[in-house]
């Protein structure tokens, strides 16, 4: 149940991205939500090659006990997710992420999503610091691989 309470309040958070024109970081619910503009560079679940799809917003979400998500937004309005545990610092201007899943939102279904439990990192560089990427990739418990790449451009999140 704790699981889709996660979902429900990112389907809403993605519905205000996309209908608030400047939007700081914010909360909805318990969790923090942060918005960058720039550049998909790479967009990979299995044999789908989705970059060309991909739009020019990630939504990252964080919650109160350590779970962060990367939204990746495609063109349809649909959403990739790497949800995950928030890690290590490797430095004081780079964070990781443990992932633990990737959930693929459906066209027409945005109450149905398909979760596929995975393993495999996102890391990511200071948004506030000027340019930065986000990198992910894994592999879900089917043996299929994923990778994702976003580069912001350089302004400060929304």
């Amino acid at each position: 149940m704790r699981r889709f309470k996660y979902l429900e309040i990112a389907l809403v958070t993605i519905l205000v991205v996309y209908t608030t024109s400047a939007m700081a970081q914010s909360k909805i619910g318990n969790a923090t939500t942060m918005i960058l503009t720039g550049t998909c560079d790479k967009l990979t679940i299995g044999q789908q090659r989705l970059g060309d799809k991909c739009g020019s917003k990630l939504l990252n979400l964080s919650y109160p006990d350590g779970r962060v998500g990367f939204y990746f937004i495609l063109d349809d309005g649909r959403a990739i997710t790497f949800s995950g545990m928030d890690g290590a610092n490797p430095t004081p201007d780079t964070d990781v992420v443990d992932l633990d899943k990737v959930i693929v939102g459906m066209k027409g279904k945005p109450d149905k999503p398909k979760v596929f439990a995975a393993s495999g990192t996102c890391k990511y560089g200071n948004p506030y610091a000027g340019e930065s990427t986000v990198i992910c990739k894994g592999t879900m418990v089917d043996g299929q691989t994923f990778s994702a790449s976003f580069t912001s451009d350089g302004t400060p999140p929304n």
